[in-house]
């Protein structure tokens, strides 16, 4: 059984350090403004958002943090900037219909007033959560503006192939795709992003809202 809210507006709402469970929920029209979910820097603190659904939602100056997500389904997000996740490990998560731009890292949030010789504490815990999920996302009926997916193995995302592909990080050191004309796309900064990040894959999506689907459908097809 799930609480309920419905066309509510929750505002500033911080959940830092808590290490708390939020489960059983659906929200409804609802509008999130200035709001952060697991803001830790101590995996032994991050929350757990379980269960929960969103429906016609929309986010403003909201961030998810180091949360662990599980059996969630996001059905339509408004997104009035780019919706960040930093350090989120994701299970049977479902995103579809109508999302705005979000950009989704395991990596946990770094800050540039941290010492050079900073280490992620999420690395090795989220690598271990990994290793024992079935599926992490499912992205395949989404219509995003923009998605930028870093650091989630690319066979645990369940994806559209048509405008949703999977790079390796061999195929991406041979070097091939140097040589092709992607002028008009960003998949070249992507790709060389994800060969300094270190991750052995990568999923390429083409937004299906954005204005120049036409040409990132184009550069997938070189890659391939």
């Amino acid at each position: 059984m799930r609480t309920v809210f419905e066309s509510r507006t929750f505002h500033g709402y911080s959940d830092r350090d808590s290490g708390r469970v939020f489960e059983n929920l659906e929200f409804r029209r609802c509008i999130f403004e200035s709001c952060g979910v697991s803001i830790t820097r101590d995996p032994s603190k991050r929350s757990t958002i379980r269960n929960v659904q969103l429906q016609g939602c929309e986010v403003a100056g909201c961030a998810l943090d180091a949360g662990i997500v599980e059996d969630v389904l996001v059905d339509g997000l408004r997104t009035a900037d780019l919706h960040h996740s930093w350090g989120a490990v994701f299970k049977h998560v479902v995103l579809r219909g109508r999302i705005g731009r979000i950009i989704i890292s395991t990596e946990g949030f770094h800050s540039v007033f941290d010492p050079p010789s900073w280490v992620d504490p999420f690395a090795e815990p989220n690598k271990d959560y990994y290793q024992k999920v079935d599926w992490a996302l499912d992205i395949s009926e989404a219509e995003f503006a923009d998605c930028d997916i870093r650091g989630v193995p690319a066979g645990l995302i369940r994806r559209d192939p048509e405008t949703q592909v999977v790079v390796t990080r061999q195929k991406a050191l041979e070097g091939t795709w140097r040589h092709l004309d992607l002028s008009a796309t960003y998949w070249e900064t992507a790709i060389q992003h994800f060969l300094e990040a270190g991750t052995p894959d990568l999923v390429l999506v083409a937004p299906k809202r954005s204005r120049v689907l036409k040409p990132l459908l184009a550069g997938l097809k070189l890659l391939r």
